[in-house]
């Protein structure tokens, strides 16, 4: 009976330690290639730790602060950023309220 306590509280343990390992705040979450569709066009968008490159055109700075994301300086380009996983990342206008899905493109190789 104490091997199994003890086995079950290091799960536990590896488990909580695993979490906190692994990092779910936006800013490391969003660096790389991310493909979403407007208006029937597919847009290819990759974001570095500090510029975003939109459909191979010359890249802009970009903010994130928490989950809020403005694209350089323009506060009327602000958007809420959230990952409901790894390869999802969805954008929220904060003035229009208008969503955005984002698929995150597999890198090569």
């Amino acid at each position: 009976m104490q091997i199994q306590r003890t086995i079950y509280l290091l799960a536990i343990f590896l488990f909580l330690q695993s979490c906190t390992m692994t990092s779910s705040e936006p800013s490391d979450l969003i660096t790389g290639s991310w493909r979403t569709t407007i208006g029937g066009f597919s847009i290819a968008t990759t974001y570095t730790t500090t510029e975003v490159t939109v459909d191979g055109h010359e890249p802009l700075s970009y903010q994130l602060e928490g989950n809020q994301l403005t694209i350089d300086g323009d506060q009327t380009t602000s958007r809420l950023v959230g990952f409901p996983s790894s390869s999802v990342m969805i954008q929220v206008d904060v003035i229009t309220g208008t969503e955005h899905r984002f698929e995150r493109v597999a890198s090569a190789g």
